[in-house]
């Protein structure tokens, strides 16, 4: 199912969008500055009211558990963050994801994975599988209560990691959650090039000079860092929500068409005027909506 959602942008959203600042390449600006720059503004942001809190290490990989003040289901989110496989943490996304815990009353397991270009190209899918394995193992949770999730490139980690688990005959979470999922590293979509001057958040630019990380390392059509790319036979359910301003659009509807062609159920919303990854900001009607779509997709999977 494709859908288009049927409204005109909110005018907090519009107020937003006008304060947006469009991302340009920094060449003064090094990786680790980057992470440093992101990881210190994301610090004094304030988790969602009564949402605890937990650092964990499971299967040796760093997590947080984010646990909403009422729950009303048994399901784990396990999420992983979006960043471009190169920048964001924990610490980055710990408000989101209590926003997210607490808007769809479940608990939220932020992974912590390895960054790249520095650890191996594998690696961030490594150790989503590698945590799912162990909630399963010795968690207490079974597979039909964990819903992977994520969003940009977090969400291609999601894909990539289900892809695995495939292929290695295991079972499979309940279902995918993508928001704005960036599954293609080549930039091969018409959105790249067709909405740059729509776009209020990214530029073609800033995404060309993210490509260098892998660029002469691995082919950029590689499955591991572009799902888009891979056997989607048999994988889990899976939901994608994008804006249909945002550079990465054409990635979630090549997405949603690769999963229908495989038999895999897809649910495919485009939300007006958005840009990439909007629910970030909590307070906007769109994100309400987004929360509430999320929720009714995983009450229908459950």
């Amino acid at each position: 199912m494709s859908k288009t959602i049927d409204q005109n942008i909110s005018a907090k959203s519009l107020a937003v969008r006008a304060s947006l600042t469009r991302e340009v390449p920094d060449p003064s600006c090094s990786l680790q500055q980057e992470r440093s720059q992101w990881n210190e503004a994301a610090r004094g942001v304030a988790l969602a009211p009564r949402c605890q809190a937990t650092e964990d290490r499971i299967g040796d990989v760093p997590c947080l558990w984010l646990s909403p003040g009422e729950t009303a289901s048994e399901d784990l989110l396990l999420y992983a963050h979006g960043g471009g496989l190169v920048t964001g943490s924990i610490l980055t996304h710990r408000a989101f994801a209590s926003e997210l815990a607490t808007a769809l009353k479940r608990k939220v397991l932020l992974v912590g994975y390895r960054l790249l270009p520095e650890h191996p190209f594998t690696a961030p899918r490594d150790d989503l599988v590698t945590l799912y394995k162990a909630l399963l193992a010795v968690g207490g949770y079974k597979a039909d209560q964990v819903i992977f999730a994520g969003d940009s490139s977090g969400a291609a980690v999601a894909v990539a990691a289900s892809v695995d688990l495939g292929q290695q005959n295991a079972p499979q979470p309940r279902a995918i959650v993508s928001l704005s999922g960036a599954f293609d590293t080549s930039l091969s979509g018409d959105s790249f090039k067709a909405l740059a001057g729509k776009d209020p958040l990214l530029s073609p630019g800033v995404l060309l000079d993210w490509q260098k990380h892998f660029c002469g390392k691995i082919d950029l059509k590689d499955p591991v860092i572009s799902p888009l790319f891979a056997d989607l036979h048999n994988i889990a359910p899976v939901l994608l929500l994008a804006g249909d301003h945002e550079l990465w659009l054409s990635d979630s509807e090549r997405m949603h068409l690769a999963l229908q062609a495989a038999g895999v159920s897809s649910s495919l919303s485009i939300y007006p005027g958005m840009w990439h990854v909007w629910p970030m900001w909590p307070s906007l009607p769109e994100t309400s909506d987004a929360f509430r779509e999320i929720d009714a997709f995983l009450c229908q999977t459950s």
